[in-house]
């Protein structure tokens, strides 16, 4: 049995903060560089998010008892604006390879079966994610200028 003041301290954190914590981690985890960026990063985010470095640290490293609902809020719209971001990213760099590639690549279908995920997920569509197209065999043209190729070709 345990007393009424270590099961005071064993409360498990409301919704909100858990929320507010898992916004922040995200954030955090998104923004650091390396090894001993974290204090950097969190001062980024917080720049970017409009909210006081101390309440990312606190989210961090001493959770609190409350979170108000403005820094929750602005996490939150930060979190959204970051994933936006990423799939914008993930969106050109699936056009880039797809002219590189061709569409049949299976990186590139395995980048679109995400996009489409994503895109489901935000219109609040549940369901399992889309499989990646087959791939398709193609022919692949050698490069004429490289040093392999033009030493394969002497030695024939």
């Amino acid at each position: 049995m345990m007393c009424k003041f270590c099961l005071r301290r064993m409360q498990v954190p409301d919704a909100d903060i858990a929320r507010a914590q898992d916004f922040a981690d995200d954030l955090l985890r998104w923004e650091t560089r390396g090894p001993g960026d974290t204090a950097n990063a969190m001062k980024r985010v917080a720049q970017r998010a409009a909210l006081p470095f101390s309440k990312l640290w606190a989210l961090r490293y001493r959770p609190p008892k409350a979170v108000a609902s403005h820094v929750l809020a602005a996490l939150e719209a930060a979190h959204a604006r970051e994933v936006e971001r990423q799939l914008r990213k993930l969106a050109h760099d699936v056009e880039i390879t797809t002219r590189l590639t061709g569409p049949a690549d299976p990186a590139v279908a395995a980048a679109q079966a995400a996009l489409r995920a994503a895109e489901g997920a935000r219109a609040g569509l549940v369901g399992p994610p889309l499989a990646p197209a087959p791939a398709v065999a193609r022919r692949v043209k050698p490069h004429f200028d490289l040093p392999l190729f033009q030493a394969a070709q002497q030695g024939e």
